[in-house]
C-alpha cells in the first residue's frame, strides 16, 4: 500500500528515477554494481506492487491524466534497461562460446567444452 503522503504519480516518477539510473550505470557496468543494482530494483518492484494494491483498493483514482503517460514511461525504461541486460548477458556468453566452446545446440545454445575441474565434481 502507498504511503498517504506519496501519490500514484509521486511512485511512478521515483519508480521511473531508479530505472534511469540503473539504465545509465549499466553503460559501464562493475561487479560491485550488480548487488547495487538487486537492492534498488527490488526497491522498485515493491514501489510498483504498492501502487498495484493501491489501485486494487481503489484508493488511486483510475482516470488521473498524468499517471498513464508515467506508468507508459516506466514501461519503456524497464523495456529498454532488459534489452541492455540481456545484450550484456549475451556478449558475455559469447566470450565464453569464443573461448570454451564447441559449437551450439540444437536448440540454439552455445556448447561449452567441459573443463577437467567440472568432470572431477560431475563424474
Amino acid at each position: 500500500m502507498l504511503p498517504q503522503q506519496e501519490s500514484a504519480l509521486e511512485t511512478c516518477q521515483q519508480v521511473h528515477t531508479i530505472l534511469s539510473g540503473i539504465r545509465q550505470g549499466a553503460a559501464i557496468p562493475g561487479a560491485e554494481m550488480l548487488a547495487q543494482w538487486e537492492i534498488e530494483l527490488g526497491q522498485a518492484a515493491a514501489l510498483l506492487e504498492g501502487l498495484h494494491e493501491s489501485f486494487k483498493k481503489g484508493s488511486v483514482p483510475p482516470g488521473e491524466s498524468a499517471l498513464r503517460p508515467a506508468l507508459r514511461d516506466i514501461q519503456q525504461t524497464g523495456g529498454r534497461l532488459k534489452a541492455q541486460f540481456e545484450h550484456g548477458s549475451n556478449f558475455c556468453m559469447g566470450l565464453l562460446q569464443g573461448r570454451l566452446g564447441t559449437g551450439y545446440s540444437a536448440h540454439g545454445l552455445p556448447v561449452l567444452m567441459p573443463t577437467e575441474a567440472r568432470g572431477t565434481f560431475e563424474g
